[in-house]
């Protein structure tokens, strides 16, 4: 599985409230609990706003937030930040 796929797939878990502890996070992404911590700061980084709830004894996100990764124009982008902008 790529970088991209497992973001993707540790989103879902996120939102699931499934990905349990960071050990048992580390299982299911079939990784080491270091690289877990390493995507969870690099989705932090990227703005998701993800806690640990240790009565769920999972990751969950504080706020509704989309994953979205994706290719746009630059013209069409020129145009959205020039509207978040006014």
């Amino acid at each position: 599985m790529n970088f991209l796929k497992k973001i993707e797939y540790l989103d879902w878990l996120v939102r699931q409230r499934s990905t349990g502890t960071a050990e048992e996070l580390a299982e299911k992404l079939r990784v080491s609990k270091r690289s877990v911590f390493n995507y969870l700061n690099w989705m932090k980084e990227h703005g998701a706003p993800i806690r640990y709830n240790s009565f769920r004894r999972s990751y969950e996100y504080k706020e509704e937030v989309e994953f979205v990764a994706m290719f746009v124009n630059k013209n069409v982008l020129s145009k959205c930040q020039k509207q978040w902008e006014a």
